[in-house]
């Protein structure tokens, strides 16, 4: 039983360097000699060594190995429990993969012979006899950790034991699919039946059921697959609204906004997965979709995919209610945000109003982040030239229809200040009576703007955005200004407020709007949070340019798994005026382990 060390080829070596070839063979032969001793004695080879444990006994948040040192383990290394039969041998963490996992633990202390081990997450009942192995990982780490020990014992030895870095690259990726894990999951969120109705001016009235659904699942069922994100959809049970009338309410249009899908990403497989109401990850600045993507990594930079389905966001720059999508894209991303990230994304894709092509366009997205202190954004659509409806037959000419770009910089924890760059070609189609929620600023002016943000004392926040706005059409500069303050305890009263403020000046319209929002927590469990505004919008867009709006929720968990949910939402606008309620009952599950 021996081990030899220089995998790499020797007669390469010294194909190439012949004058080493003496000093080689006699390192070699050393080497040779030291491993036909070591395995000469079993307890020198400590690549031998254990790298599954039973469970000794279980203490509160902890519990205890039956291996230590005598295993080469060392603090802060990782293993993940298992259930296993217990006439099973404890010997290769392989065959055990495969069990239902039960948690994962962080060695905290080592002794000779036993290790005590934190409980990282757990997915069910632990206890003593279950099995837990070293994760890929730590068995890496724990073999470094033995090679450089041996290194330190033996001084004189030649190895080739890794080969050339690209070789050790392919090999451990090899390795990867190999060892998979099958990690542990978190599993948390509600499932609500709703019952309201609108009233409506001139004695209008629906009722309304529904139901609501917010998950945050990962890893089901041992898998990187996650259930993630919020919805909720109603339908009329009865209406006195006269058919074909349909009154798309504020919160209707905000819940359109939301985001839930069934996602699947593994550090394993090179294919990533979603499916449901989400952004595209690669080039957020589509906007959300209801449908799905697929993206596969052809190397260790380079991910190529596609996507398709429905554009519901109103919240979209380009949004129509019957519009559908489809493109692909390739992407190139590097980095981490620990350090300097990149990314950039290139794609083509194609809309449709009713299944007839409305636009093909190019889309493009970079991102260059350092830490947190630096971060350069840019995205830009280039459409294909068409005949547009809105131009009586007219053509927009092939060119840029939309771009974004920003530089952000934060050079202290507490303080960040950035430059944008906004371009429309053509008019927005968003729907604008979101304005006064905050989610259309993005959109509401053309041209150069700065921004800072400042975090004051006690987490009070005050923002600033300023900016002159000139389009093509436009015979003159306009100013667009924007204010808002977080508040996190209004008055000692426990209130988080933020109050915002915003004035523009566009070629698609003008106006201003004011909202302040409130929120507390009154106890654990019972939770309120109020948002109004008063909004102007002077635009060819939409006949609505005068409007007030509040909307109220009231949430309330009763015991450990139910809860309660109150919406109230009161609207008067030049064109729209009704009120708005809902009740919610619902089931709460899971919750976040320990």
């Amino acid at each position: 039983m021996y081990r030899t060390t220089w995998r790499v080829s020797l007669a390469t070596r010294l194909f190439f360097k012949p004058s080493w070839a003496f000093a080689v063979l006699v390192c070699s032969a050393i080497t040779f000699h030291v491993n036909v001793s070591r395995a000469q004695n079993p307890q020198a080879d400590q690549s031998s060594k254990p790298s599954v444990f039973r469970v000794k006994y279980v203490a509160d948040g902890s519990l205890y190995i039956d291996a230590g040192r005598n295993a080469n383990l060392q603090e802060a290394m990782k293993l993940s429990l298992v259930n296993a039969p217990p006439d099973d041998v404890v010997s290769d963490a392989v065959r055990f993969r495969g069990y239902e996992h039960v948690a994962e633990l962080k060695v905290v202390s080592v002794a000779d012979s036993s290790a005590v081990c934190e409980i990282v997450s757990s997915n069910g009942e632990i206890k003593a006899g279950q099995v837990a192995f070293l994760t890929p990982d730590s068995v890496v780490e724990r073999r470094q950790a033995v090679e450089a020990t041996e290194e330190e014992r033996y001084p004189i030895v030649m190895t080739f034991t890794y080969g050339d870095p690209l070789e050790e690259e392919v090999r451990t990726a090899q390795e990867q699919k190999k060892f998979k894990e099958s990690p542990v999951g978190q599993i948390r969120g509600r499932i609500g039946f709703d019952y309201g109705g609108i009233h409506e001016a001139g004695g209008l009235n629906s009722k309304q059921v529904g139901l609501s659904i917010s998950s945050d699942i990962s890893n089901i069922g041992g898998t990187y697959w996650n259930f993630k994100g919020y919805w909720r959809g109603n339908m009329n049970i009865s209406s006195s609204t006269p058919p074909g009338a349909n009154t798309t309410t504020l919160t209707d249009l905000i819940n359109r906004t939301y985001q839930i899908g069934l996602f699947y990403q593994s550090p394993y497989s090179p294919v990533t997965i979603g499916v449901g109401r989400l952004f595209l990850p690669w080039a957020p600045s589509l906007s959300t979709i209801d449908g799905g993507y697929l993206g596969r990594k052809i190397t260790r930079l380079a991910t190529v995919g596609f996507f398709a389905g429905s554009a519901p966001d109103p919240s979209s720059w380009s949004y129509n209610p019957n519009q559908h999508i489809a493109g692909t894209f390739v992407n190139f991303e590097a980095g981490d945000f620990d350090h300097t990230r990149f990314y950039s994304t290139a794609g083509i894709a194609v809309t449709s109003i009713q299944w007839k092509v409305a636009r093909q366009f190019a889309f493009f997205e970079n991102n260059l982040s350092w830490k947190r202190y630096i971060t350069v954004y840019s995205s830009l659509q280039a459409d294909e030239a068409r005949t547009s409806p809105l131009l009586n037959g007219g053509s927009n000419p092939t060119g840029i229809s939309q771009s974004y770009s920003s530089l952000h910089l934060q050079p202290f924890h507490r303080v960040g200040f950035g430059v944008n760059h906004n371009y429309f070609r053509s008019l927005p189609t968003y729907d604008p009576r979101l304005l006064g929620t905050g989610l259309l600023d993005q959109y509401l002016f053309q041209g150069f703007s700065g921004d800072v943000r400042v975090e004051l004392v006690k987490h009070i926040s005050v923002y600033a955005s300023l900016g002159r706005s000139k389009a093509s059409a436009d015979k003159k500069n306009s100013l667009n200004q924007a204010f808002g303050i977080t508040l996190p305890n209004l008055l000692k009263t426990g209130l988080l407020a933020d109050v915002h403020y915003s004035k523009f000046d566009s070629s698609f319209g003008s106006g201003k709007y004011t909202s302040v929002s409130l929120s507390k927590n009154l106890t654990d469990s019972f939770r309120i949070q109020l948002l109004g505004g008063h909004q102007t919008f002077n635009s060819t867009l939409t006949n609505n340019n005068h409007s007030n709006f509040v909307n109220a929720t009231a949430d309330w968990n009763v015991g450990p798994r139910y809860f309660l949910e109150g919406n109230f939402g009161w609207y008067r606008g030049t064109s729209m005026n009704y009120q708005q309620w809902t009740t919610v009952f619902g089931y709460r599950f899971g919750g976040y382990r320990k």
